[in-house]
């Protein structure tokens, strides 16, 4: 059902940015090209899929950042990056077998992500490739703060960019249940959003 979901909000964010480029205003992308040559701040939304052990453990994944970039060479921004990650937990699994009841309760999980970002741009600004690296902080549930890296591209359609990415938070988990543990050894996601330059 996650997958689906995921696959339907990324089919609708295509849809959107095809419609969004047949009424784009040139004035407007160009006043967006000035702002990432002279530095601006990004503001980003995201949804995702909790991938491999994450995916166990949490049902749904969302996030928010602010990043302040500026063009240090021809195309290349860089700058940094604050944000939030959230891990929605997949609820309570009990399973009663022939070696007793066990109860994991998969609580929920969040972020505040403190990273360099870098992000390289093509065809005139229309596209780009970036990387965030950094240290995610554990603000709730069974995790550890770990190193975080999010690898991700863009297509601008003006103000608006749709992004689509990929996070890795290395600190891992231990969910501790009545009889057992279960453990992974960081939280991944793919994931889909739209960023907001000025």
């Amino acid at each position: 059902m996650k997958k689906v979901l995921f696959i339907a909000v990324f089919a609708a964010f295509g849809f959107i940015g095809i419609n969004a480029q047949e009424n784009d205003d040139k004035s407007d992308f160009n006043e967006v090209v000035e702002m990432a040559k002279g530095g601006g701040f990004y503001v980003g939304a995201n949804i995702g899929v909790p991938l491999s052990g994450a995916g166990d453990l949490a049902s749904f994944n969302f996030g928010f950042d602010i990043a302040y970039l500026f063009e240090v060479i021809p195309n290349l921004e860089v700058g940094g990056l604050l944000g939030y990650s959230h891990f929605i937990g997949d609820g309570t699994y009990i399973y009663n077998g022939d070696g007793g009841t066990f109860i994991r309760d998969y609580k929920d999980a969040s972020f505040l992500p403190i990273a360099a970002s870098a992000r390289y741009n093509f065809n005139d600004y229309q596209f780009f490739a970036g990387l965030d690296t950094g240290f995610a902080i554990n603000l709730s549930g069974d995790a550890d703060s770990g190193f975080y890296i999010r690898p991700k591209f863009g297509y601008r359609l003006g103000a608006i960019t749709l992004i689509g990415s990929f996070t890795s938070i290395s600190g891992g988990s231990n969910y501790n249940s009545n009889l057992t543990t279960v453990s992974v050894s960081g939280f991944t996601t793919a994931n889909v959003g739209i960023e907001y330059g000025f």
